[in-house]
């Protein structure tokens, strides 16, 4: 058994120089291995997509966006 990620998934795809974006709560990457395998040490399901901006494999996390949420009020 693994242990779990401390910091969100999203710090740590970013640490990793991975391409992202976002819209609202919902965090896109580009789908690489390293994204992927990220995305696994979370146990996270990411949904696969075709970006419509540069015709590239993305993948969304619902929700992941951590700025988002750090900026939400409380």
């Amino acid at each position: 058994m693994t242990d779990t990620p401390t910091k969100p998934v999203y710090d740590a795809l970013k640490e990793a120089g991975c391409k992202m974006d976002n819209h609202e709560s919902d965090l896109y990457v580009e789908d690489t291995e390293t994204s992927r395998d990220i995305i696994a040490r979370y146990d996270l399901k990411a949904k696969p997509f075709t970006s419509q901006v540069d015709q590239g494999p993305w993948l969304e996390l619902p929700f992941m966006f951590q700025p988002f949420w750090d900026r939400k009020p409380r």
